[in-house]
């Protein structure tokens, strides 16, 4: 069973809605997923750089303990231990003395330090070359006390103890100078020696430590993966920033390394903080950060919202062709109904023999052939808007006298006007010769004329004009209706278009005359217009080259 057209049409136009709509959805997706895979990718790098940044980040530290830790702390803890033992108890040694027992290329160890101290384990006295704060020298001896059984049996032979003071970080470094017998036996505690830590001057030793080489590998960054692109910041326990290298740009690519307990804890509570550029990418065998593909993205979704858009534009146009269509079968139904009505109802009086005199037999033999001659019009019109939609129209253009044609048109006309009540004045230039089709001319010709019939009033004079312009043959149709307003004079000549005002008028129409008039015209190498005429009726226009010349039509009315 098949569907109606309507439904069917409805059913078609409900499809292509869900087919756009689902098109536009499926879009949508597709970018979602490509941002998706974008956003996993990028944090799959973004993890790699952390990885890279963490790798760097411990040869950082490693390279900085064992630097720091053997040639400053190591060294000068060393000469502190050998420059004591002469000097009497609770005495310190002073920074001179110190540096007598370093040799002149080791005697920037002597930086590390802001004071030197002794400890005496038995008694708990404290000395330093500076005095130190009260609460701060009982803290010291306390954990002197407590680490003095313990201290340089590490790796690097001395300790740290980091103290934070009042939220400043304190750090001293101390070893044991040789131990004393005692009696009955016994060994009496030695004296701890050392120095407290001058925190700020480790910054050369870190820049030192990055002039030393590249901390990642070459094959990582294929060599192009410098420490430039590296961001450096050393904390210490209280978290004040004691180094900083590079931009701090750190992003999602940091990593928090701790400096450990290397070197019994030189560094205990130190933190490094560093990030691998972004900009590094492009060089690493990651293959780098992918680019944002939003701008690609947006467009596609435009593109689709416009595509989207088009369709439903276009699925209204088609809509509306059908509406229009549907109008126009009906339109075409009625007139065909009312000069089939009309010649049957006067055969059937003819064969009937109704008639009372002769006069009334050739009136109705008269109206019988109008009504034919107004079928068949009709009809032609039909048959030539099929043959204009389907693109078969085929024309005999060559050289014909005008005048011949619109003069045999219009006497076949005058017959269908004068029942009208309208007349036909014609008024023709001598020796017109245009190339055209007669059959498309005279279809051209008898569509104007009956539209001047159709909606001008009773009585009034129709005018038929030719003449030769410019290289042109042009053909004028004026009647005395009420002309065409300029707001629609580009819209009449599209199909099932009409005026407004006979939208709800008596007046029949199928729409389609003017569009008929427009593709023969076009088809013959001419063009037309509307325009108001003399009178305040319409002036329809039709230009058609002439014969002889190779012109073309113009744009100008």
């Amino acid at each position: 069973m098949s569907l109606a057209p309507s439904r069917r049409d409805a059913f078609r136009g409900s499809g292509l809605m869900v087919l756009l709509v689902a098109g536009l959805v499926l879009a949508a997706v597709l970018a979602w997923q490509a941002a998706d895979a974008a956003r996993s990718h990028r944090a799959a790098t973004a993890a790699v750089l952390r990885d890279y940044a963490g790798l760097a980040g411990a040869e950082f530290v490693r390279r900085s303990t064992a630097l720091v830790g053997y040639e400053g702390c190591f060294r000068l803890v060393t000469a502190i231990r050998q420059t004591t033992p002469p000097l009497p108890p609770g005495s310190v040694a002073a920074p001179d003395e110190v540096a007598a027992h370093l040799e002149a290329d080791k005697r920037r160890a002597l930086d590390l330090a802001t004071r030197y101290l002794r400890f005496d384990p038995a008694s708990g006295q404290l000395a330093a070359t500076e005095p130190l704060p009260e609460a701060l020298s009982l803290e010291l001896s306390r954990r002197l006390r407590e680490s003095s059984g313990r201290t340089g049996s590490g790796r690097g032979a001395f300790s740290t103890i980091t103290v934070n003071d009042a939220g400043t970080a304190r750090a001293f470094v101390v070893a044991p100078i040789d131990a004393a017998p005692g009696g009955a036996g016994k060994s009496v505690p030695a004296d701890l020696v050392g120095f407290e830590l001058n925190l700020d001057g480790l910054a050369p030793w870190f820049r030192q430590v990055l002039d030393r080489g590249p901390l990642l590998p070459s094959s990582i960054g294929h060599g192009k993966v410098g420490n430039d692109r590296l961001t450096f910041e050393v904390v210490d326990v209280a978290g004040r920033t004691r180094f900083r290298s590079g931009a701090l740009t750190y992003g999602g690519f940091a990593e928090d390394i701790p400096f450990g307990d290397d070197y019994d804890g030189m560094f205990e509570g130190m933190r490094l903080r560093i990030s691998l550029n972004e900009a590094a990418a492009p060089a690493l065998v990651i293959g780098g950060l992918p680019r944002s593909r939003l701008p690609q993205l947006l467009v596609l979704l435009v593109v689709a919202a416009g595509l989207t858009a088009a369709g439903l534009v276009l699925l209204r146009r088609e809509r509306a062709v059908a509406a229009l269509r549907s109008e126009f079968v009906s339109r075409v139904s009625h007139e065909l109904r009312t000069p089939l009505t009309q010649i049957r109802m006067f055969s059937e009086t003819l064969l009937l023999d109704r008639v009372r005199t002769e006069e009334e037999r050739r009136r109705a033999l008269q109206v019988i052939d109008d009504e034919a001659r107004r079928l068949g019009h009709l009809v032609e019109n039909v048959l030539q808007f099929a043959r204009g939609e389907r693109g078969a129209l085929q024309l005999d253009i060559r050289p014909r006298d005008l005048g011949a044609l619109i003069r045999e048109t219009v006497e076949g006309f005058e017959p269908m006007a004068r029942r009208a009540g309208a007349a036909v004045e014609s008024r023709l230039a001598e020796d017109l010769t245009a190339r055209l089709d007669a059959g498309a001319l005279r279809q051209v010709l008898l569509n104007l004329l009956d539209n001047a019939v159709k909606y001008g009033p009773e009585g009034q004079r129709i005018r038929v004009a030719a003449e030769r312009l410019n290289g042109f043959c042009r053909i004028r149709v004026e009647d005395q209706g009420p002309g065409v307003p300029p707001g629609e004079r580009d819209r009449i000549w599209e199909p099932f278009q009409r005026l407004q005002r006979d939208e709800t008028a008596a007046v029949a129409g199928t729409g389609i005359g003017l569009s008929v008039v427009r593709e023969l015209t076009v088809l013959q190498g001419g063009r037309c217009w509307v325009e108001e005429g003399p009178d305040g009726g319409a002036r329809f226009v039709v230009e058609l080259p002439a014969a002889g010349t190779d012109s073309a039509p113009r744009s100008d009315a």
